[in-house]
């Protein structure tokens, strides 16, 4: 019995252990299935985005942005086809001389560190950057050391790097991008979504080490190019009033900066903007300030150095035009007689009395420039003597409703929206926070804050019929074929004031420049001029300031320039600001297509071009000269003319004086007076005394004094040469 029992006890336990193992596979082949489940259903995307990076290659092709065009189409910003370099340690030879033959070389050639080099030589991994922004020519000799050395391990990438051709001009404009080719600022930002296009990508079959399987499988879908701008810039407008800027910058010693902006009158087309210092977009990190740099030469601290590095790396990218609020003083008394005018609280014929100073309330008196008294003055007057007591009268009289309205409607209360970043807002009183004091500060410049591209759009908006015009930077976005996919127009807000009004403020305002330093001959201008206390400045600084636009009876370019913190013979913008303006002015008016139409008075002075007589007969010369009335000095006894002076296709003034020497006997040579401080009379009297000629420029008073001239006193000249001399109305209320 007892054997039968351990027989049926050995048949239970396998029985047992058979359903045991069953079960055990049951729920193994159960886990299983949920398993695979889980993988396949679950985190399908999960895990077939692991076995593709692990199987392919995916490599980047950057598209390349597109081009920035002045409104010539001349190239401001392209960009061009570069590489990255970079290391895949696993497929280098494990060699000590390997690794120092590849390091050695690349350090050189890509100026990064020898041990930098060295060190990603030996990590493990597949790809490690050594330098990005290649140019062609490196990238054509790393690939001979390549195969001369049979090298593997050393890969490119195809990228864009950004070019400027034209180094800083137009920088703060522009702006500049980063090294992932992302616009960082100006129009590089601003216009991201259109420049930048789309990257494409290549996808290459890979083996389990990383590299190329040996046979060839790839995926590439192709990168589409960004579109490009045309701007409203002209690059030769451009260039003049930089140039201008960085003169007038050292001229006056301007402490902060300078800033310009020249625009269409009747489009709000932008010609050129600017504000120095600037930088160039090729290397914006760089600082091309000489002043900034010595003074961060001189911080020892880490800390502060870090600081005020990037304070002034951002202080030259900003576009202050645009971005930099400021209180601008007179020049705001074109808004403030607009307002009077088109209210009809004021008109041309209403006078004023102005003792100097005006009781604005109770005991409050505030005072005019140098509290001269102009005494009875019209409204014209009032204008051109800039005068704070009447601009006051004509605030307090309008009453804050009526003034804060027209500053509403020029637009001063809101951004221009023009196509640039970071354009601020302005700073002002509403009716309801202005007081007395407040109201009468304002009538006249102060106390508000506003852009300089929000002041000369209000100035256009007051002289080109009424309208505030959208100002705009970009006139055309073309696609790679150069179809035109987005055109900028004429955008007309509102209608401010009515045309008359218009019309009679430029008529006023052309009275303001007729004796002014911004006068230009031949071309009739209107401005106003500007000086501002900085009420919130802890130095004792200005701001001067000019606007201009022209010719005064169709107005079609505008111009306004200012210096922050100048420190010259004068802080008044119309005594130092108005002959860069004025200059600016003549350069762009011709340009634009804007003819010169000289009064009587100002023919009988035109240039004319001198013709050249030398081997000529003296009675053929003598014709000559005539007809272009142009007068002559003859030395020598002989007929025939062997020099003169000024030379010919020399450009002088009509009725100037040619010597013509008809012998071999050298010119006469006088020397050159100092005419600082001589009036345009004493000036022309004493040059000519002495056989010279004379050009003048700048303001016609009687009270304007030469403050330039273009050869230097004490210099000797051959008897003819031409003088050119500069004068300032020193004495500017504004």
């Amino acid at each position: 019995m007892a054997k039968i029992n351990r027989r049926k006890s050995r048949r239970g336990n396998s029985r047992s252990n058979l359903i045991i193992f069953a079960t055990v596979m049951v729920v193994a082949f159960i886990a299983l299935v949920g398993r695979l489940a889980y993988i396949s259903l679950i985190r399908h995307d999960y895990y077939s985005e692991l076995a593709t990076s692990q199987q392919l290659r995916d490599t980047i092709i950057s598209a390349e942005r597109g081009n920035i065009y002045d409104t010539n189409m001349n190239v401001l910003a392209r960009s061009a086809t570069v590489w990255t370099v970079a290391l895949a340690p696993n497929l280098i030879d494990e060699d000590e001389d390997v690794y120092d033959q590849i390091s050695s070389f690349l350090s050189k050639k890509l100026d990064v560190p020898y041990e930098t080099i060295y060190e990603k030589c030996k990590e493990d991994s597949y790809y490690s950057i050594v330098k990005r922004k290649v140019d062609k020519p490196i990238k054509d000799e790393i690939e001979t050391f390549i195969d001369e050395n049979d090298i593997s391990g050393i890969t490119f990438t195809q990228d864009t790097k950004r070019y400027y051709p034209y180094g800083s001009l137009a920088s703060q404009i522009l702006g500049f991008v980063g090294t992932d080719n992302y616009g960082m600022y100006g129009l590089e930002a601003y216009y991201e979504e259109y420049l930048s296009g789309i990257s494409g990508r290549i996808l290459t079959a890979v083996n389990a080490q990383g590299g190329d399987m040996y046979y060839r499988m790839e995926s590439v879908s192709e990168a589409q190019n960004g579109y490009s701008l045309v701007l409203t810039i002209d690059a030769n407008i451009q260039r003049f009033l930089e140039q201008s800027l960085e003169e007038a910058m050292a001229e006056h010693n301007v402490h902060n900066y300078v800033c310009g902006i020249v625009m269409d009158v009747n489009t709000g087309a932008i010609y050129a903007m600017s504000s120095k210092p600037d930088f160039d977009p090729n290397d914006p990190l760089e600082i091309y300030s000489e002043l900034t740099q010595k003074e961060l030469a001189a911080i020892t601290d880490e800390e502060q150095f870090i600081a005020a590095l990037s304070k002034a790396q951002e202080f030259q990218w900003r576009n202050k035009a645009i971005s930099d609020i400021y209180e601008p003083g007179s020049v705001f008394k074109v808004v403030t007689a607009s307002a009077a005018l088109e209210s009809g609280t004021f008109t041309t014929e209403s006078r004023f009395r102005c003792y100097g100073r005006y009781n604005v309330y109770g005991s409050l008196y505030i005072a005019d420039a140098n509290s001269i008294a102009h005494g009875d003055e019209d409204f014209t007057d009032a204008t051109v003597n800039s005068c704070n007591s009447a601009y006051m009268q004509m605030g307090l009289t309008m009453g804050r409703e009526i003034f804060f309205k027209y500053f509403d409607a020029f637009g001063l209360t809101e951004k221009t929206g023009i196509d640039l970043p970071a354009e601020s807002g302005s700073s002002y009183y509403t009716a309801e926070q202005m007081g007395v004091v407040e109201l009468a500060s304002c009538s006249f410049g102060q106390s508000n804050a506003i852009t300089p591209i929000q002041l000369l759009t209000a100035i256009c908006a007051a002289v080109n019929g009424g309208y505030l015009v959208e100002p705009y930077v970009v006139r055309q976005v073309l696609d790679a074929d150069g179809n035109i996919v987005k055109e900028t127009g004429t955008t007309v807000k509102r209608q401010v004031i009515s045309q008359e009004t218009s019309k009679t403020m430029c008529k006023v305002l052309e009275k303001v420049v007729e004796s002014g330093n911004a006068y230009l001959s031949g071309f009739r201008l209107g401005g106003k001029s500007g000086t501002a206390e900085k009420l919130n400045s802890d130095s004792d600084e200005y701001v001067s300031s000019f606007a201009a636009f022209g010719p005064a009876d169709s107005p079609q370019v505008a111009c306004l320039i200012l210096y922050d913190g100048p420190h010259s013979y004068s802080t008044y913008g119309g005594s130092i600001v108005a002959p860069v303006v004025s200059s600016v002015m003549a350069y762009t008016l011709p340009y634009v297509g804007v003819g010169a139409v000289y009064s009587d008075d100002e023919l009988a002075s035109v240039d004319v071009y001198t013709p050249n007589v030398i081997r000529s007969s003296l009675t053929y010369a003598k014709a000559q000269l005539q007809k272009r009335g142009l007068n002559f000095k003859v030395t020598g006894d002989g007929t025939e003319v062997v020099y003169q002076y000024p030379t010919g296709g020399t450009s002088i003034p009509k009725g100037s004086t040619v010597v013509v020497g008809t012998d071999e006997s050298e010119p006469k040579y006088v020397k050159v007076p100092d005419l600082n401080g001589y009036s345009p009379s004493q000036a022309a009297a004493l040059i000519e005394s002495l056989g010279l000629n004379i050009r003048s420029s700048g303001s016609t008073s009687h009270m304007a004094e030469a403050k330039r001239q273009s050869i230097a006193p004490g210099e000797s000249v051959p008897e003819g040469s031409l003088i050119e001399v500069e004068f300032i109305l020193a004495d500017i209320n504004d």
